[in-house]
C-alpha cells in the first residue's frame, strides 16, 4: 500500500497541471458593439441607357366597318360564327371573290322583281323586232314608189323608239340583279366580327347610312396605337426635324415607339416588366389639343398574335436622344427629398455621412438615372437612410445595385 502512494500522488499532480495548462489557453475576442448606425452602401450601377418619355396609348383598328344591309327584309339566316375572322373582297388569278357571307335576307321579293324586269326587257326585245320588220317592209315599198317618204320615216322612228325602250329596260334588270345579290350581306373588309346584333327572323332596313347595324368588323393586323405627347417631347422632336437630324414620319422618318401590355411574355404581379413590342410612328396631328396641350401621334404595330384589340390601353415610350454611355443608376429608395431638392447620402473615406444634391432623370428598367451630383466611385447608402444625419459616422456594409427582378 505504501509503495503505491507516490504513484497516485504523481498522477494527481499531473492531472492538475494539465487542467491548469488548459485554463491558460487563448480565449476568443468578444464581439464589440461600436454603437454606430449600420447602413448598406454601394456604388452606382454603370450601364448604357437610352432616355425615354413614357406615354399612355389606346389601340385602334386601321379599318372598322359597321355592317349594314343594302336591301330591306327579314333575316332568313345568320351565316357566320360570332367573333370569327372573315375575309373581305379580293381577286385571285383574275377571279373576283365577293367576301365572306354574313347574313341572308329573304330573297323572294327581289327574285320576283328580277323576273318582272327580265320579262319587261323581253317584251321590248319583241317590239324592237317587230318595228325592225315593219321598217324593212316600208323600205321595200318606198323603193318601189308605193309609199311616201313620210310613211317610211314613221317606220324608222318606230324602230328607234323600240330600241330606246329596250335600252331603258336594261336598267331595271341590272338594279333587280344587284338587289337580289345584296340579299346576301357580305364582309366588306378582312377582320374579326363582333356578335350578331340581330338574329334570324328580325326585320332590317336597307341603306348605306341609315340601314340597320348587323355587326361590326375590325381589321386585326397591323394595329394602330394612338398616344398623347406632351409639349416638351414635341419641342424635342421638332428641333430634330428643323436641324435635319430626323425626317418627319410623313417624309419617311423612322421614330421607334415601344409598348408593353399584360399578356406579353415578361410580366409579374404588378404588370408587364419589358417593352416587348416595337412599332414606328407613322402620323402626327397638325395641332395641339387645346384642352390638354398634347399632340396626338400614331404608331403602327404588328399584331400576329391578336393581343392588341381596339380600345385597349397600353404603356408606351419614345426615345429622347441617343443612348448615354456609362450612365449612373440608383434605386429610388436611396433618394431623399429636402424641400425642393433631391439628396443622396454617401459615406466618405472616414465612414461619415455626406449629403450630395443630385439631379435625377427618368427610370430605366426600374433604376433612376442620375444626371449630375454623383461619381461612379461614390459609396451611397441604399438601405438605412431614414435615420442618418450628415456628418455622423456610420458602420457601412457592402451591397450592390441591380435592376429590380434581375437574377443574381
Amino acid at each position: 500500500m505504501n509503495a503505491r502512494r507516490p504513484l497516485c500522488l504523481a498522477l494527481a499532480l499531473l492531472a492538475a497541471a494539465l487542467v491548469t495548462a488548459a485554463g491558460c489557453g487563448k480565449r476568443p475576442h468578444p464581439i464589440v458593439d461600436t454603437g454606430l448606425l449600420k447602413v448598406t452602401v454601394a456604388t452606382p450601377k454603370v450601364d448604357k441607357v437610352t432616355v425615354f418619355t413614357d406615354l399612355t396609348g389606346s389601340v385602334a383598328a386601321p379599318q372598322s366597318v359597321k355592317v349594314r344591309p343594302r336591301v330591306s327584309g327579314f333575316i332568313k339566316e345568320v351565316l357566320f360564327k360570332e367573333g370569327e375572322m372573315v375575309v373581305g373582297p379580293f381577286t385571285l388569278l383574275g377571279v373576283p371573290y365577293e367576301g365572306s357571307a354574313l347574313f341572308k335576307i329573304d330573297p323572294v321579293t327581289y327574285q320576283a322583281n328580277l323576273t318582272q324586269a327580265v320579262g319587261d326587257q323581253n317584251v321590248y326585245k319583241a317590239k324592237l323586232g317587230l318595228a325592225q320588220a315593219d321598217e324593212a317592209r316600208a323600205k321595200v315599198a318606198f323603193d318601189k314608189g308605193v309609199t311616201s317618204q313620210q310613211d317610211y320615216d314613221t317606220y324608222v322612228a318606230h324602230t328607234k323608239v323600240a330600241q330606246a325602250s329596250l335600252d331603258a329596260a336594261a336598267g331595271p334588270v341590272i338594279t333587280a340583279k344587284q338587289n337580289l345579290g345584296w340579299t346576301v350581306v357580305r364582309a366588306p373588309i378582312t377582320g374579326r366580327t363582333d356578335k350578331a346584333y340581330l338574329t334570324r327572323g328580325n326585320v332590317v332596313v336597307g341603306g348605306e347610312t341609315q340601314g340597320t347595324e348587323l355587326t361590326t368588323i375590325n381589321s386585326t393586323d397591323p394595329m394602330y396605337v394612338y398616344f398623347d405627347v406632351d409639349d416638351q417631347t414635341v419641342a424635342f422632336y421638332q428641333r430634330l426635324f428643323n436641324e435635319g437630324a430626323l425626317k418627319q414620319p410623313e417624309q419617311g422618318g423612322k421614330i421607334q415607339v415601344d409598348i408593353k401590355l399584360l399578356g406579353d411574355d415578361n410580366y409579374n404581379q404588378y404588370g408587364p416588366t419589358e417593352y416587348t413590342r416595337h412599332g414606328l410612328i407613322d402620323f402626327a396631328s397638325n395641332a395641339l389639343n387645346p384642352n390638354t396641350g398634347t399632340l396626338s401621334i400614331r404608331g403602327v404595330f404588328d399584331n400576329a398574335d391578336h393581343l392588341l384589340v381596339p380600345n385597349r390601353y397600353v404603356r408606351g415610350r419614345v426615345p429622347l436622344g441617343k443612348p448615354i454611355d456609362n450612365a449612373l443608376l440608383i434605386p429610388d429608395g436611396a433618394v431623399a427629398t429636402e424641400q425642393d431638392r433631391k439628396l443622396v447620402y454617401a459615406v466618405g473615406p472616414d465612414n461619415k455621412v455626406v449629403a450630395k444634391p443630385v439631379r435625377l432623370g427618368p427610370l430605366s428598367k426600374g433604376l433612376r438615372l442620375v444626371q449630375s451630383g454623383l461619381t461612379k466611385d461614390d459609396r451611397i447608402i441604399i438601405r438605412g437612410i431614414q435615420r442618418v444625419q450628415p456628418g455622423e459616422p456610420v458602420e457601412p456594409e457592402a451591397g450592390t445595385i441591380e435592376y429590380p427582378g434581375a437574377k443574381p
